[in-house]
This record gives C-alpha cells, structure tokens and sequence, in this order.
C-alpha cells in the first residue's frame, strides 16, 4: 500500500508538473533579435544578439530556439549549441533554461563572407515540461535586416586601366575654371576682369584682391555593370567569383570617387533585390546608396549591356564619364557603347579578369598608351 501510494504521488506530481509548467511553457516568453549594425562590408565581423525573457511566475526548464540562416555566415566561439550546415541554408539552434522573471543576453559573433541584401525574420521556439510529457512549440517573426556591402579591392589588386584613367580624369577636372565655385580670394594680377574683385578682402588687405576661382570640367561620373559574360560560366562553377570581383571592383570605383567628390551614378544589367539604376549624386549617404544596389546584385542577367546603355543613352543626359565593368569582347562592348559615344560621353574600359599586378609592374613613361581606350569628345 505505501508504494502504491508513492507511485501515485509521483503519477500526481507529474501529471501537475506537466499540467503547470508545460501547457503554459511559452506563455509570457518574449524573444528579440539584432544585429549589433544593420550595413557592413563581406567579410566584417558583426555580434548577433540574442534576449529572451520569461515573464511568468513559472520556470521553464528547457527552451530551444531554431533559426535559420544563409550559408554566408560564419558563427565564431562556443556560443553555438548545434548548427546543421548545408550549400544554401543552415540551421542554428540555441538552448535555455529560464527562471521565473528571469532575462537572458546571448552574444554570437558571426563573420558574413559574401555580400547581400538579407531579411532574417522566422524563428522557431519549443518548450516543455521537466520530463517532455507535454511540448509547446511557435513560430516568431523577429525582424532583424542586414546590408552587406560588396568587399572593396586594395590598389594592387586594381587593374591599370583603373589608375590609368583615375589619373588622366583627375588632369581634366582641373582643366576649367568654374564661376560659381569661389574658393575665396588672391591678389590682382594684370589681366583680371573688374567684375571678378573682391572687394571686401580687398579693404580687409589693403591690396586689391580678387575672387578665386574653381576649377571643375564636368566630373559626373556612371559605372556600368555587366553581369552578362560571367553568368555564363556559373553552371560550370567559373563565373562566381569573376562576377563577385567585377561587383567589387564597380564597389571600389564608386567608393573612391565619392571620396574624391565626385558625383557618381550606377547601372547594371542584372535582376536584383534593390535598385537597377541609381542617379550620379554624391556624399555619405549616397555612398550607402551605391553600395546597397551593389549588395543586391542577383547573378542572373536581365537585359544584354546593348540594351543598357541603349537605356542610358534614351536618358539624354550631360555629358559624363562612362565606366564599363564588363569581361565581353572589347569591339563588342565599343559597339554597344556607340550611342553614348555619339552623344559626347566619354567611355572607359575596365575589365574585371585584367592582371591586378599590372598597374605595379608596368613601368612610368610619358608615352604609355592608355590601356582604358578611351573614345568620345
């Protein structure tokens, strides 16, 4: 009899246990989820962090978090209970064991190796008693977007064609000088118009002065991207990382010529997750712009570089710097790049597969062609 009674007793305490904390084990559960930045360049380390907190008078004595993240991403230190990787996806599964009104912060540090527009929202919690006689499980949509930028190049891994016309742009930009950019005031020389004197710096000096002038020689510079060649190659395992190093390099350009003040734009013939064509501006935030529309390349062509610049030439715009990323034949892409160059737009070349060692080993003379060849007024 005393064992019978033992035995329902613990049958009781089971069955209570079961009824008390499982049946209720995700009630008053809140989860979050961040990155600890939302925009980062292929490669940056970032932290995932992770809060649960349980709001009930009650424990939970296990709790399991699955979610599921592109193969990208690398989580770095212990801090990961499992992780089941495949080719596209993999699944990362976090444990807990919650208090009552207990709060807890987990730190993952994750290394993101490619670049992409990506939005994380699912998660998938389970929970039960102490004995798992009674599970509960839910889905949540925690929002938590990430913008990884393309990966920039350093100087050696920039072809010559790069450096080449970066330096014949930069003479040309300074070749006119620009009315409306006063850059503050200088002496008289002989020869100045009266109309250009200052001439409050010329009583705060005693001499006359006049304005001086900026120089500028229309600096508005697009890149274009042809994603066409390289996808060709994918379904044979080559054109993935020609494609992922034309994208760096159209990113490198972009970025170097904002820091230059340089307006630049950005077009390109792929499907993607953001914009297919953004306008020449410049500054930080337009930076962020460019290198978004990097970010969501997809390397699936959706119109020829024909079609392209045939759009850009329908666009009508000043004249401006062309930049073409593109490994297609180079009579070809002078071809498609006709109606541009009619139009007065100058065209530049910048193949993605050209040897990146040859701006350092080719030697200085004043004689050496330019390897961009450039054509248009």
């Amino acid at each position: 009899m005393a064992l019978l009674g033992l035995l329902l007793a613990g049958a009781i305490l089971i069955a209570a246990q079961a009824l008390l904390i499982g049946r209720g084990s995700l009630r008053g559960i809140v989860y979050s989820r961040r990155f600890d930045r939302e925009r980062c360049f292929a490669g940056d380390r970032l932290e995932l962090i992770e809060v649960i907190e349980n709001r009930k008078k009650l424990p939970v004595p296990w709790l399991r978090l699955e979610s599921e993240f592109p193969a990208a991403f690398r989580f770095r230190g212990n801090t990961v209970s499992k992780m089941e990787q495949g080719s596209v996806y993999q699944t990362h599964t976090s444990g807990f064991a919650l208090l009552p009104g207990r709060r807890v912060t987990r730190r993952h540090f994750v290394v993101c190796e490619n670049r992409g527009i990506f939005r994380l929202s699912t998660v998938f919690m389970t929970a039960g008693d102490l004995l798992g006689f009674v599970i509960r499980s839910r889905s949540l949509n925690v929002e938590s977007p990430l913008i990884v930028y393309p990966a920039l190049l350093e100087d050696r891994e920039l072809p010559y064609a790069w450096h080449s016309w970066q330096g014949e742009f930069a003479v040309r930009r300074w070749i006119l000088e620009d009315p409306f950019m006063i850059e503050g005031s200088r002496e008289y020389a002989p020869g100045d118009p009266m109309n250009r004197i200052d001439w409050k710096a010329t009583a705060r000096t005693g001499g006359l002065q006049v304005y001086k002038q900026g120089h500028s020689a229309d600096p508005r510079v697009m890149i274009v991207l042809d994603i066409g060649n390289v996808v060709a190659g994918l379904a044979s395992g080559s054109g993935e990382a020609e494609a992922e190093r034309a994208i760096s390099l159209a990113a490198t350009c972009a970025d170097r010529l904002i820091a230059s003040g340089v307006p630049v734009g950005f077009v390109h013939n792929a499907h993607t997750l953001s914009a297919p064509r953004v306008l020449a501006g410049s500054g930080a935030p337009h930076r962020h712009l460019l290198l978004e529309a990097m970010a969501g390349i997809r390397l699936k062509e959706r119109q020829t570089l024909a079609e392209t610049l045939n759009g850009e030439a329908r666009e009508r715009s000043a004249a401006c710097d062309y930049l073409i990323v593109s490994s297609a034949d180079e009579a070809e892409i002078r071809r498609a790049a006709e109606p541009l160059e009619r139009m007065g737009h100058r065209i530049g070349i910048f193949r993605p597969t050209d040897d990146a060692s040859a701006a350092s080993a080719r030697p200085e003379s004043p004689r050496e062609p330019d390897l961009r060849k450039e054509v248009g007024a």
